[in-house]
């Protein structure tokens, strides 16, 4: 919600309204537009009485004895999510409901939180592949808090599996086209719906019964974050920086209170799939819809919760989206000790991966010109962070990555920022640099 102050007669109550509004579901920001010369004038209204906050709206009784019902008798159910994370005590309920369920939870494609703890037996994963056969195999659909559970909206699931949907907006009417088919939706608060849906399952559900499908769940759950691991060791033995092995790396060594902020593209599954230790909060996705806020989200976080670590993880083409100098500025000024990851393969991958993927027989592919994909000659971003008092170094081999990184959370826990400039190999190698 926006509005342009015009007269300073309302701007008392459209503060008052811009909080209320801010507070309703679906949560989110509000901007007010204020001319500096009201601020100068002489208030001609008194500050309203103290407004009411609103309650988070409530799921209706009866679309939550609806779901109940279909949920226990379903035999392979799947719960997919995306945003509940926002909140994270909703997590903890969508745990319960899990575990009563005995079903599966998926993240969609680009999860902004951590919105199911992706150490428990029951995370399937993120919607990537692995996520498609698990909807093949549902018999129903339950779309917790999720915007885009799969691509395109058409694909997924098969004729005649129900879909269901909870969440405040769960239609996204802030969206202008949103054509996922549904055949339940509760719009209410998210938590106490998940709630009150796990109250009245465990009415239906007979106490006891054998669960032979949770115990298939978690050995493929076993499975995959032991070949996530695996995958991630190899990728320690090569000889330049892969992926893998930077989130095979920072999981182990981060504090187990450290939050994560992301705002890489190419990099970030391999990033998110190893980073499976942190539970609800502990993880922020900056690099959904639009380049350029990670760095600012990091800081504001690091001021909200001063004990707890901050990583930033960013790639090069991002890190040239931010306000460098005003973030590192504030960093130092304000005592702002964040940890920043640059992935650093000196270029714009994602946008490389367009072209490839929109005009694979064009000019661009024939020739191996990739025009406006390349940063080079690769600047020293280790030497930014020193010249705003804090720890910057570089690493470019496997095995150093370790020990940069634990000199780096070292820096951070004597009160200094610090980026470690993450060297991969170029985007565009033909053209140097």
């Amino acid at each position: 919600w926006s509005m342009a102050v015009n007269t300073p007669i309302v701007l008392p109550g459209v503060i008052a309204r811009a909080c209320q509004l801010a507070q309703s579901g679906p949560q989110g920001p509000v901007f007010l537009s204020i001319p500096t010369e009201m601020l100068i004038e002489a208030m001609p209204a008194d500050a309203p009485a103290a407004s009411a906050l609103p309650l988070p709206p409530a799921a209706s009784a009866e679309g939550l004895d609806q779901l109940a019902e279909a949920l226990a008798q379903a035999r392979a159910p799947l719960i997919i999510t995306e945003e509940l994370g926002r909140n994270p005590r909703a997590v903890g309920e969508l745990v319960a409901l899990a575990d009563t369920l005995g079903a599966p939870v998926v993240e969609a494609w680009q999860p902004y939180y951590i919105n199911f703890p992706r150490h428990h037996p029951l995370y399937g994963g993120i919607a990537v592949g692995e996520m498609e056969a698990l909807v093949r195999e549902a018999d129903f659909v339950l779309l917790v808090e999720s915007v885009a559970p799969w691509h395109p909206a058409s694909a997924l699931p098969g004729p005649g599996i129900p879909v269901a949907a909870i969440g405040a907006d769960p239609l996204n009417v802030h969206l202008p086209v949103w054509n996922y088919r549904t055949d339940l939706v509760i719009t209410g608060d998210a938590e106490a719906a998940l709630r009150g849906l796990t109250e009245r399952l465990r009415l239906r559900l007979p106490k006891g019964a054998p669960r032979p499908r949770v115990a298939a769940l978690s050995a493929r759950h076993a499975a995959r974050r032991q070949k996530i691991r695996s995958e991630g060791e190899a990728a320690g033995t090569q000889k330049t920086i892969e992926n893998r092995w930077v989130g095979h790396v920072l999981n182990q060594v981060l504090p187990g209170n450290a939050i994560l902020v992301n705002e890489t593209i190419t990099h970030r599954l391999d990033l998110i799939s190893a980073f499976d230790r942190q539970e609800a909060g502990q993880y922020f996705e900056a690099s959904y819809g639009g380049l350029g806020l990670g760095l600012s989200i990091g800081l504001g976080i690091k001021a909200a919760q001063p004990q707890r670590p901050v990583v930033i993880a960013v790639g090069d083409g991002a890190f040239h989206y931010n306000p460098v100098i005003a973030t590192f500025g504030a960093a130092q000024e304000h005592q702002l000790p964040v940890l920043v990851l640059l992935f650093n393969n000196a270029g714009y991958r994602s946008q490389k991966g367009d072209v490839i993927m929109e005009y694979p027989e064009g000019f661009a592919v024939r020739s191996g010109r990739f025009a406006g994909t390349s940063i080079r000659p690769r600047p020293d971003y280790a030497l930014l962070a020193q010249a705003y008092g804090g720890y910057g170094q570089q690493v470019d081999s496997p095995a150093a990555l370790r020990e940069a990184l634990e000199r780096a959370l070292a820096a951070v826990g004597r009160g200094q920022f610090a980026l470690i400039d993450i060297v991969q190999p170029a985007v565009n190698p033909q053209e140097g640099g």
